[in-house]
């Protein structure tokens, strides 16, 4: 499934669109489009990507995405009480050679977070690979942090892709995707579609799990297009 991102694009005031998403797609071997534009398509350009991921999200995608890990000089965080704060960006900035042009954040809210931040800073395009259908944003121009003790918002840098292999995010834990879900079901009115999501997702239906990322990335793209 693609999802056509220029249909939320809206021009701002001078005239620029609010995204530059290129593609975003979600179905299973979603990895290995990935891999084709970094090899041969869109991406080829880009000779010195980093892929930032943690202890967990590395032991999910690393068979899977074996052939990126190689092409990429990769950065594993200590999923152990991992936070997007300064801490965590010190242990990346450390980690940043000058000749660092990509970054592929692998995993959910926190490494986006960071992923999306250290990009802004550096001024380089960062791909998003989510492994959990856990929220909107993935392609937020807004990094959740926690800076000096205090949970900020800080402008930081949306992805020019995102690739959502259900591979991947529909074998996420449970309680990771659920998240998700009770983002998209908010509303009272939808209890009862809450709970057939719910019990569709923790019996890891793929179909499922991929209308919750659709619906997540789509609201988010729509978000982003809105300014908000």
């Amino acid at each position: 499934m693609r999802v056509d991102a220029d249909d939320f694009a809206r021009p701002c005031g001078d005239g620029k669109m609010h995204h530059e998403i290129k593609e975003i797609l979600i179905e299973p071997g979603a990895v290995n489009a990935l891999e084709e534009a970094m090899s041969e398509g869109f991406l080829k350009e880009y000779i010195s990507p980093l892929l930032i991921c943690d202890t967990n999200t590395c032991k999910a995608t690393e068979k899977l995405m074996e052939d990126i890990f190689d092409r990429c000089q990769v950065l594993v965080l200590d999923a152990d009480d991992l936070q997007a704060d300064q801490h965590a960006i010190e242990i990346v900035e450390n980690y940043m050679d000058e000749d660092i042009d990509l970054i592929l954040a692998v995993g959910s809210g926190t490494v986006h977070d960071i992923s999306r931040y250290v990009a802004f800073q550096y001024k380089i395009p960062f791909i998003s690979v989510p492994t959990a259908a856990s929220a909107e944003g993935f392609v937020s121009t807004e990094a959740e942090m926690v800076w000096n003790g205090q949970k900020k918002l800080i402008a930081a840098e949306a992805p020019i892709a995102v690739y959502a292999d259900t591979d991947i995010f529909a074998n996420a834990p449970t309680e990771l995707n659920l998240s998700g879900a009770i983002r998209v079901n908010s509303s009272d009115t939808y209890l009862t579609e809450r709970k057939i999501s719910e019990t569709q997702i923790k019996e890891g239906d793929p179909d499922t799990c991929e209308k919750l990322m659709y619906a997540l990335l789509r609201s988010g793209v729509a978000g982003q297009a809105e300014g908000e």
